[in-house]
């Protein structure tokens, strides 16, 4: 089963601003096409996280369109989205690589250009707080539900199943971004947030370390939503700033596990073998 993780460059318009609601043959081609290269790339993450791919690796395209059974053409053109993220790199005359995880300098600085772009779109969208409200109830509501759906359900115990989930989790997670940027109703502000690929990464960790912070996140995101139902709207931004600030403290202690278990792991056959 492929994993649908939307793609940077999917859209975020209203469908009512989006040519493929025209319809028409040359619209459905587009929008086969978008739909080909969106599957293409959400397998593609759904196999980067779950390491099937060493960091260095090689992406071959024709391999991939072959297992994919497409044509080269959106294998190509996910890997230019995929590059956005970090997760893929591209080397001149080479092609793409595997990326290696950030480095705790380059989350500190992910997490440096997510706040000011979320913090710049919040602005834009407490021009009108009341119409901004319902959606973010609503994300909220089905952030929370989508919690208590993972801690009833039993243990995963296949990556892809662990992959399934997390993927529900950070999908429901950004919807409560998603609705402060859309509110903005600035296309580009959505684009360039979707592009650092913040929640992509902090999938990746989670992968290796389990969903660890649900309670909190789900707590500073109740907390910008009283804010706003209260009509305090300092607090509202002062919240959201600490909610991203405690993201970034938490992706580095993170990284600093990662990096503790790493070291064991290539300690210990070095031990084994005396």
């Amino acid at each position: 089963m492929w994993v649908l993780i939307k793609s940077p460059c999917s859209g975020y318009a209203s469908d009512m601003n989006d040519p493929v609601s025209q319809g028409g043959p040359q619209v459905r081609e587009h929008v086969n096409r978008r739909a080909l290269r969106d599957g293409v790339f959400s397998r593609l993450v759904e196999m980067l996280l779950g390491h099937q791919f060493a960091p260095g690796e090689s992406l071959n395209i024709d391999r991939l369109a072959q297992e994919f059974g497409v044509s080269p053409t959106p294998v190509r053109e996910a890997l230019v989205e995929l590059e956005h993220t970090g997760l893929v790199s591209r080397v001149a005359l080479r092609g793409y690589r595997v990326a290696a995880p950030l480095t705790p300098a380059e989350i500190g600085q992910l997490n440096d250009a997510r706040l000011i772009v979320e913090l710049g779109a919040l602005e834009i969208a407490l021009r009108e707080p009341e119409s901004l409200k319902p959606h973010l109830e609503a994300t909220h509501a089905h952030h929370l539900e989508t919690v208590e759906a993972i801690r009833s359900a039993p243990p995963a115990t296949t990556t892809a199943e662990r992959i399934a989930a997390y993927r529900e989790y950070f999908d429901a997670d950004w919807a409560f971004h998603l609705a402060i940027m859309r509110h903005a109703n600035n296309r580009f502000i959505v684009q360039m947030a979707d592009s650092l690929g913040s929640h992509v990464h902090r999938m990746r960790q989670t992968v290796e370390l389990g969903l660890n912070d649900m309670t909190e996140a789900t707590l500073e995101h109740g907390r910008v939503l009283k804010a706003l139902q209260d009509d305090e709207l300092e607090q509202v931004r002062a919240a959201l700033r600490a909610h991203l600030e405690a993201v970034r403290s938490r992706s580095l202690a993170d990284s600093a596990t990662e990096e503790s278990l790493h070291a064991e792991e290539a300690r210990t056959p070095a031990t084994e073998g005396h």
